[in-house]
């Protein structure tokens, strides 16, 4: 009988109809319209009873079968008391991944989460927000406890829980721990803070702090930029064991900058301020670290990197004239008026011959040319050196090599210069075989004629028309134009020719050096730094006779504007320049990168090619091809995953030279940055739990592993619902093929069709 019911069907249920009320009546009426038709068909039958009997058999079914697609189901309902569950919630953050004495926090919660789940405590993790399970690592980058607790109350509204076990450290980072001791330390109620709880809390506290030992740098100051030769301090906040002196490092671009002491106060910090004086602008990544011990908690937080973008607050140049001329006048009053220049000039008007004239330092009226203190103590101190017309040997003394040396290394580490033509320039000015003859894009040496006198009308080389120094026009054509209308210079320095790795950016029309035509304007990059080289002393016409003919001194500022942008070799003035949103990120945060590529006149490019190369800390590389857009730009973005110095390096094919940037990335994780277990502040929340109206909460010391606080009485009521579908049980089934059978075999014996 079970069988042919499909199970008991219990006494205390009740029917229940499923199928919508269209598919019931749709049912009923085809059942009704099929017996009609049975009606009908029969009609001619001899035997009456017979018909009758087979009629009623059919009807029986059909009213079975539209019974049975009406959905009818068996509906019983039992209720029953379940046991409360037992909830744990462990922090998963990584401030429960910290080493106290050589190993790590959380191994205390191993064994005691392994006792909770043998009782078939249900296991919850939280750091931001809660999600089922254990931990699957101590990575969290927050902890926000009120949020847990809020959520397990929704989860369990309604149900009365067994109890309720939080495994943590403390170092809640969300409001809770906050608003609970701010309310506590001023005298005011808890309540309203602490969510209610569906169960008794029992907190086991994690972390000692007796056994923590940890070093770090926590903030490096910098201001995020500074001047160019200006120096501007790094403030390292440094914390580690009370009273202890720490050795702390700065260093810039993996090389060493200073070393300092720092002496830890009774709450064991401190701080170290580094003087640094930029001599190169650009970004450049400092970094500094303090030792790290074998017990120390978080050796990551042990180096901090920081980049600081270094930029110009003026150009500062040194201009030197051998002897008063329109050129010295010209190009100092164009100096003069620049406002991002900074100008320093000496016009030799007094030499060593006249100190030993026989006359007194009071009774001259020029002072004296401080040469050995600019070009030692001083000419780090400029961008830039121009030398008009000036020959070194009447007042360098017996100090000219190690002067002209100066001035080599100056060139070399960063710095530049440029010597214009006249009488005691270049080999006039016996430059040759110096050290500042060596860095000159032209060779020195000439054994002819050192002077050319004939006027002449420069020549653009196929290097000049692109170059940013000659490039006068918006176009190569316009460019062509206006170098053709410039006047003739009435002379020219002779030179030996191109020294290596330079160019020619103007040339003479006729006269020839050793590989080819003289040149007449010439620049080169040598080490970090570049030279110029103008071998004439007229450049003054250009702006004189282009004043004379209506077109004001365009050209003329123009050039020596381009030679200044070009000289500085600024980072920010490349045609190839690599930008990041921010110099320091966090680490895991995005970083958006932009590369510009300009044109030879620096316009923007659209439609360039770039090759971009990402370099790691630890030297993994990561290669990408962009195209840049209408503004000859291309951004993309980064997620770092490395603390560090992250560099991208950006080249163009067919444009010289790369561009070049540097971020730092730091692991200054919001959840390391405090690490001493709170355990007051559980004390403080068990406090609370304990005072509400029927609360119950205890606290555990670490290394205590004594059963929660649980409430046996705890439950829920439970209500089993079963139903059966009785169209699927074989009784329906056995019924509708029985009576459909056995009426149509009556109404066939009684003479129907």
């Amino acid at each position: 009988m079970n069988w042919l019911l499909g199970g008991s069907l219990g006494a205390g249920g009740h029917l229940v109809w499923t199928s919508p009320t269209w598919v019931i009546a749709t049912a009923a009426a085809t059942a009704v319209l099929a017996w009609l038709a049975a009606l009908w068909t029969s009609r001619k039958a001899t035997r009456r009873g017979l018909r009758a009997a087979g009629l009623a058999c059919e009807g029986l079914a059909l009213a079975v079968l539209a019974a049975a697609l009406a959905g009818p189901s068996w509906v019983q309902e039992e209720g029953r008391r379940e046991p409360g569950r037992l909830v744990v919630l462990v922090d998963g953050s990584a401030s429960m991944g910290v080493r106290e004495g050589g190993r790590p926090r959380s191994e205390a919660v191993g064994p005691l989460l392994e006792r909770l789940q043998a009782e078939g405590a249900d296991v919850y993790t939280f750091d931001e927000d809660l999600r089922s399970g254990p931990p699957d690592g101590w990575t969290g980058r927050g902890t926000d406890l009120g949020v847990a607790l809020d959520a397990i109350a929704d989860r369990f509204l309604g149900q009365r829980l067994r109890g309720l076990v939080l495994i943590t450290d403390g170092l809640d980072r969300g409001s809770l721990r906050r608003e609970l001791t701010a309310a506590l330390d001023a005298g005011r109620s808890p309540q309203g803070i602490v969510p209610d709880l569906p169960g008794p809390l029992t907190v086991y506290a994690v972390g000692r702090p007796e056994a923590l030992e940890d070093t770090a740098v926590d903030d490096v100051i910098t201001g995020g930029f500074a001047f160019l030769r200006t120096p501007f301090t790094m403030t390292a906040q440094i914390r580690g064991p009370a009273g202890a002196t720490l050795p702390v490092t700065l260093t810039r671009e993996g090389s060493f900058v200073s070393k300092r002491d720092v002496h830890l106060d009774a709450d064991g910090r401190g701080e170290v301020v580094f003087e640094v004086n930029p001599r190169e602008v650009g970004r450049f990544a400092y970094e500094v670290f303090v030792p790290v011990a074998d017990s120390d908690a978080v050796p990551g937080n042990n180096r901090f990197p920081v980049v600081v973008r270094v930029v110009r607050d003026r150009i500062r140049v040194l201009q030197v004239s051998g002897s008063p001329s329109y050129d010295t006048k010209f190009l100092r009053l164009f100096l003069k008026e620049d406002q991002s220049v900074d100008l320093v000039s000496f016009f030799i008007l007094r030499t060593t011959e006249d100190m030993g004239a026989g006359w007194r330092s009071d009774e001259l009226s020029l002072i004296a040319f401080p040469y050995e203190r600019l070009f030692s103590e001083d000419i780090d101190s400029f961008d830039l050196v121009i030398f008009q017309n000036f020959d070194y040997k009447p007042y360098f003394d017996f100090y000219a090599d190690v002067l002209l040396q100066n001035i080599a290394d100056y060139v070399r580490k960063g710095g530049a210069l440029v010597m214009t033509g006249g009488d005691r320039s270049f080999d006039l000015g016996a430059y040759a075989g110096t050290p500042v003859g060596d860095i000159l894009p032209v060779t020195l040496g000439v054994t002819g004629p050192r002077v050319d006198e004939a006027p002449f009308q420069p020549v653009l080389t196929r290097s000049g028309r692109a170059h940013p120094v000659t490039r006068l026009g918006a176009t190569a054509e316009e460019t062509d134009a206006i170098w053709a209308r410039l006047p003739e210079l009435d002379g020219v320095n002779r030179v030996v020719g191109l020294a290596p790795d330079s160019a020619a950016l103007l040339e003479h029309p006729t006269l020839r050096g050793r590989d080819g035509p003289a040149p007449v304007l010439a620049v080169r990059e040598v080490g970090k730094g570049r030279t110029m080289a103008l071998m004439v002393d007229a450049s003054w016409r250009w702006s004189f006779s282009e004043a004379a003919a209506g077109r004001g001194n365009q050209a003329y500022l123009r050039f020596w504007k381009n030679a200044l942008r070009w000289l500085m070799a600024d980072p920010e003035d490349q045609r190839v320049v690599v930008s990041p949103a921010r110099e320091n990120v966090l680490l895991g945060d995005d970083v958006r990168v932009v590369v510009r590529v300009l044109d030879a006149g620096y316009l923007p490019t659209e439609g360039a090619k770039v090759d971009v190369e990402v370099t790691a800390p630890d030297g993994r590389t990561q290669e990408m091809s962009l195209e840049t857009d209408a503004a000859g730009e291309v951004g993309f973005e980064l997620t770092p995953e490395e603390q560090g110095a992250w560099r991208v390096r950006a080249k163009s094919p067919g444009v010289p030279g790369a561009g070049e940037t540097v971020f730092a990335v730091s692991a200054r994780d919001p959840e390391l940055v405090e690490i001493v277990p709170d355990h007051r502040f559980l004390r403080q929340l068990v406090a609370a739990v304990a005072a509400r109206e029927g609360g119950a909460a205890e606290f555990r010391l670490p290394g205590d592993r004594s059963p929660p606080l649980l409430d046996d009485d705890a439950g829920r009521e439970v209500l089993d619902r079963r139903e059966t579908r009785l169209a699927d049980i074989p009784l329906v089934g056995l019924l509708v093929g029985g009576l459909a059978s056995l009426g149509w075999a009556l109404r066939r014996r009684a003479g129907a069709r």
